[in-house]
Order: C-alpha cells, then structure tokens, then sequence
C-alpha cells in the first residue's frame, strides 16, 4: 500500500499565518516542528509514546470508604470513571493530531479550520470542576519526605530519589486500606488514592512512572475546592522542556487572560518533538475521547458498555461524555502504517465531517 505524505495540511499556515506581510509564526516552534520536517523534507517519523497511564482497578482498586473525603476536593465524579476504566488510547493518533498543533493560536490547524480542547469538553468529558481555589503548591521540597509521613503515613526510603514515589511503591503500600482502619488511616489512603489517580490519568511526569510529590500536596486538608478542570487542561497544553516539572498556577478563575499563557503545556512542546522516545503526558485520555467525539479519524469500534453504578448519588456520579467510550475494541495494526493512515485522513477532513 502505497502511503502519500506530502499532502500534510500542517504547514499551509507558514504561508497563510501572516499579518501585512509579517509572520506570525514564533521562531522557537516553526524551526522545530514536527510539520516541518513533514511536509518540507518528507521526512516519517516515530509516533510519540504516551506517558499517562490507565488507574488499574485489581492493583489500586478505589474503596467506597473515601467517597466522603474525595467528594470534598470536587473530584468525585472524575474519579468514578477512572476507577473503573479508561478506553484504550491511540498513539498513532494523537501523534496526528500533534502534528497538527501551533503554540502561537494553540489549536489543531485542519483542512476545514481550526479547532482545539476547551474548558467545556474537560467538564463534559471528565466531570472536573472549573470553579475554585487556583491550583497553587509550592515547589519546596527539603522536608518531602516529613512531610508525606504527616499526609500518608509513610515515604520511600531510597536515598537518591526525586520527591515523590513511583507507581509502583504506591500499589504495593496503599493498595488496599485494612478493613480495621479508623478515620486517620482511611483518609491517608484516600489521599494516596488521589495522588495517584491524578498522577497517572492528568499530570503525568516525564518518566511516566512516578508521582510528583507536589500533587499530594494538595489533598493535605480536605475544605478546598480546586479548579481542576482549568489545571488539566493548562497541563495538556505545553510539554515543558527537558521534562522538567511544571508548576501549574491558575490565578483568578474570573479573569481568563490571567491565566491563559498557562493553558499550553504538553502540546507547544511535543510538536517539537522527533527524537528517539519521543513522548507526550498530560490528561491524553482527554484528548483522546475529545477527537474521537469531534473528528471521524481513528475511532475505535464501541462495543458493550460495562453497567454503571452511581452507588444511588446520580447527581454527582453519573456518567459523562467519556461513557459513550466506555468499552472499546483494542487497537491494533502497525503502528507505522496507522501513524500515515491518520496522516492523511485528517489531510482530507470537509468540514462537513467534523462535529463542533
């Protein structure tokens, strides 16, 4: 099969992208991306490989015991889906799709307009909140490991570490909370609960295999109502470099312009991205249902959804958009050849075929 890929629409903005004859075009990305390299020297590279991972439910299985506590951080209903299940992801894909990415409009660039993640679709889609106190946490760690004792009961003792703990550390000493436990020891596993569910499916690090001490942070007192949704959605859009740890910091909900710089930090970077292992993180389950929901190019086939329990609490526990991708058919084929496949379906969208 013979597979075309000079027709790649991402770098028709080079020549339409302009304002009285200047660019618009930021340097740093437009030398680097992925776009470029595409359509000037028809160049094929790797899709990426994604950094979020599913919560699995036989090694970290969610006990109903810390539904009180997780209902006060407004992360319930997000986390009744995770718990459960997430569809199976598509990297070949969302690589696609972040071929398409520019960090000067942040938004996919298609053959029928522009399109992108908003904050409705990360309410639709995951239930997060939008209202509430900023994502703030300090970056402070000198006494991590005190500190993580006080929220969890206990911290790794490997010496050379960053702070935080792997996933696996995590399943091996939270992953069931002893029937005996009083309401001390539930809310500690609730919060390693937390921490690790947000790690793995929103803010994944740059190892994608560890969970940032700074997200347990934020469980350390149970009265604060974050804006989930707005930090998510900040996270998916600029990967920072060098994978560094990004601080999210989300000021004043009422003023979007304070806090839109701050909306792109996986994407700006990983249409950067070409080298060997060449990754992305972030909520990427997120992405995933939204250009399945959005645009008709590597949909999964849905097949019967798994019954759903709202535990009798439907206003807080009902399913979301992301249940119409409850179950899905696991994605196979060869990855080079999905990669050019999605390639070139998205090079051929009317706007007739995509859902806004």
């Amino acid at each position: 099969m013979h597979i075309v890929v000079d027709g790649v629409f991402t770098w028709i903005f080079a020549t339409t992208c302009r304002m009285e004859g200047q660019s618009i075009l930021h340097g740093h990305y437009d030398q680097r991306h992925r776009g470029r390299y595409i359509a000037e020297n028809k160049h094929v590279f790797k899709w990426l490989h994604l950094r979020s991972k599913e919560v699995h439910s036989k090694k970290m299985p969610y006990d109903e015991r810390y539904t009180p506590y997780v209902e006060r951080t407004g992360l319930l209903p997000f986390i009744q889906l995770v718990s459960r299940s997430t569809p199976h992801m598509n990297p070949c894909l969302i690589t696609a799709l972040v071929d398409r990415w520019r960090p000067e409009t942040h938004s996919f660039h298609l053959p029928c307009g522009e399109m992108t993640v908003t904050l409705q679709d990360v309410s639709m889609i995951f239930a997060l909140p939008i209202k509430g106190q900023p994502v703030c946490m300090s970056s402070d760690s000198g006494k991590w490991r005190e500190v993580m004792i006080g929220l969890i009961g206990k911290a790794p003792t490997q010496e050379k570490m960053s702070a935080g703990a792997t996933y696996k550390w995590i399943q091996q000493n939270f992953s069931k909370c002893p029937e005996d436990a009083d309401e001390e020891v539930i809310q500690m596993y609730a919060r390693a609960y937390l921490w690790y569910a947000i790690s793995r499916t929103l803010f994944s690090d740059g190892t994608g295999r560890n969970a940032s001490f700074m997200w347990l942070t934020l469980f350390a007192e149970w009265g604060y109502m974050h804006s989930w949704g707005s930090a998510a959605l900040a996270y998916l859009y600029r990967q920072v470099i060098n994978y560094i740890y990004c601080m999210v910091v989300v000021h004043m909900l009422d003023r979007p312009d304070t806090y839109v710089c701050l909306l792109y930090v996986q994407l700006d970077e990983a249409c950067c991205r070409t080298g060997k292992g060449a990754s992305i993180g972030g909520p990427m389950v997120l992405l995933t249902i939204w250009s399945w929901l959005r645009i008709p190019v590597g949909r999964p086939i849905p097949m019967k959804e798994k019954p759903w329990d709202d535990h009798g609490n439907s206003r807080l526990r009902a399913p979301t958009w992301a249940y119409l991708w409850d179950n899905t058919e696991v994605f196979h084929g060869e990855s080079e050849e999905c990669y050019l496949r999605y390639t070139n379906q998205i090079d051929l969208l009317t706007p007739e075929k995509v859902i806004i």
